[in-house]
């Protein structure tokens, strides 16, 4: 018996040992697919920083704003991508980046008080009270900002309203003041901040959404506002307007023009299109795929009845060179322009090659 007990002991131990060097050599079988996939917003972040230790300062930008279109809250992208703003004297957008810094380590340090055993154990009353008078001394102080904003005192009023998305940052009304009175100033990286917060709740309407996404795309962050169009897709499909919004980042079919994507931004003799790896894109096309920007001939009609009868030729406006393939979206370099140049909204097909 004591043979038999031991040697079912032994039994037992080799084969925990045999799982566990199962688990650790071949991986655990439980393990996810989304678990093994990498976290791209990550390794975009890393590649962003590694290039900007060699002073490839475009190619770190373009990686930063790649982790935050996947990941809008990294704290670290929106730290090095304000730093590399603040040292190409860009400083209103290193500052935006560095207020979000701010306000997510806030945000961080709210809900472990909040998680705290202590805190949970005051009662709801006096929590109730104290939100009450918050909510209070909020709406004051928006009312003294507006009448602030009708006496043309806007600096005042700015601090004012600005005081009462403090207190009450939830208040739809509040926040789109803000922003739009930000706006009016000029201060376009400061509104977004303020349209990006009220876009990011889940109960914005459409109009104020609509709103803040096209003045996102005023401000040149198209990177703030395509995250939070794919965050509000279940609610919004099938309106006509987020139909409109959601093309912007789209290959595009009008007017029986046959195009792979359309230019959504011009910078610095690049420019960003709406096509990427769901597109069929792969990284092996870096460096490798040449394109033909365009713009779209105009329809021609009999001008004795007037019936459309075809369109005029497409007029090029740039020659480009594929640099950069993300999710999305990719970077062209622009090789050679034709007239009056490359513009955004202009549209995208694949070059032929050259007999």
């Amino acid at each position: 018996m004591l043979f038999k007990r031991h040697s079912s002991h032994a039994v037992l131990l080799m084969i925990m040992l045999f799982t566990v060097f199962t688990v650790t050599a071949f991986g655990s079988p439980w393990k996810t697919e989304e678990i093994q996939k990498p976290d791209r917003a990550l390794s975009a972040y890393e590649k962003g920083y590694q290039n900007y230790r060699k002073g490839l300062f475009s190619a770190a930008e373009d990686c930063f704003i790649e982790a935050l279109r996947q990941e809008p809250n990294l704290i670290k992208a929106h730290y090095w991508l304000g730093k590399l703003y603040r040292e190409q004297g860009r400083l209103e957008d290193a500052i935006f980046h560095w207020e979000e810094v701010e306000r997510l380590n806030q945000l961080i340090k709210d809900r472990r008080i909040a998680l705290s055993l202590q805190n949970n154990e005051y009662p709801s009353y006096p929590q109730m009270l104290k939100t009450t008078e918050r909510a209070k001394l909020a709406h004051e102080a928006y009312l003294k900002g507006i009448h602030l904003l009708d006496e043309g005192h806007w600096d005042g009023a700015e601090v004012e309203i600005r005081k009462a998305v403090a207190l009450y940052g939830g208040n739809h009304e509040y926040l789109i003041r803000l922003a739009r009175l930000l706006w009016d100033k000029g201060e376009q990286q400061a509104s977004v901040k303020f349209y990006r917060d009220l876009l990011s709740m889940r109960d914005v309407n459409i109009v104020d959404f609509i709103e803040g996404f096209d003045r996102m795309l005023a401000a040149r962050m198209d990177y703030v506002a395509q995250p939070l169009l794919r965050l509000h897709e279940q609610r919004f499909t099938g309106h006509s307007e987020y139909a409109r919004m959601r093309d912007m980042f789209k290959a595009v079919s009008k007017h029986e023009v046959v195009a792979a994507g359309k230019i959504v931004k011009k910078l610095n003799g690049q420019v960003i299109i709406n096509l990427g790896m769901q597109e069929g894109l792969s990284l092996s096309d870096e460096f490798s795929l040449s394109l033909r920007s365009f713009k779209a001939g105009g329809t021609l009609s009999d001008p004795d009845t007037g019936v459309v009868i075809g369109r005029a030729p497409d007029i090029p406006s740039a020659e480009l060179l594929l640099t950069k393939v993300y999710k999305n979206t990719s970077w062209a370099l622009i090789r050679k322009e034709f007239g009056p140049g490359v513009k955004a909204g202009d549209l995208i097909e694949f070059k032929k090659a050259a007999r």
